[in-house]
């Protein structure tokens, strides 16, 4: 990737993790940006470090996953960006394992794990907010059980709840996993 496209890439991601109309699929990475308007800028610099990288994409994809709304120059000069990089690469290669290890934090009520009581987070998303699961594994249970309109109703007053739906919505185009493989994993832990 050239500088240039990196910025752009950069933009249009960070649009998409912010802004509800913005999907970056949809737009096919496009953004409204010239060439000018990155030459204006003062920080030119980062975004040649960025172009550099072995996967500039990704690398800000799993940083905007971490933090929304983190900076160009946090994420080139910064060594938590590469290790949050390096944890990111891991897991969506092993996403399988990832799931399944995490299923093991779960009630063995595989439907209790998602149940909303009185407006209360359900299991599933408890866990998630106390890092005993995966963001990932939050993003492909939510997927396959279809559960976030039901959230996004009870839910509807928990700002913390608004933003990770988002959060939830934004990414899993960005987590292609194996449905049939992940909902087997389901099958043989919770006996469905």
């Amino acid at each position: 990737m050239t500088p240039f496209e990196t910025f752009q890439s950069y933009i249009a991601i960070k649009k998409h993790f912010t802004e509800e109309a913005y999907d970056v699929v949809k737009y096919h990475w496009k953004v409204r940006s010239g060439m000018a308007s990155f030459n204006k800028r003062k920080d030119r610099y980062f975004f040649e470090k960025l172009a550099r990288h072995e996967d500039p994409r990704n690398f800000m994809l799993a940083n905007f996953v971490v933090n929304e709304n983190a900076w160009v120059r946090d994420i080139t000069n910064n060594d938590n960006a590469k290790k949050v990089y390096e944890d990111w690469r891991k897991k969506v290669q092993s996403l399988s394992y990832t799931v399944q290890n995490d299923l093991s934090k779960l009630d063995d009520d595989f439907d209790e794990n998602f149940k909303v009581i009185d407006n209360q987070h359900p299991k599933l998303l408890k866990l998630f907010l106390g890092k005993d699961i995966t963001l990932e594994t939050l993003v492909v249970l939510t997927d396959l059980v279809g559960c976030l309109s039901m959230w996004n109703k009870k839910l509807a007053d928990d700002p913390v709840w608004q933003s990770l739906s988002l959060k939830i919505r934004k990414y899993l185009p960005f987590l292609p996993y194996d449905k049939e493989r992940i909902r087997k994993i389901l099958l043989d832990k919770f006996s469905l």
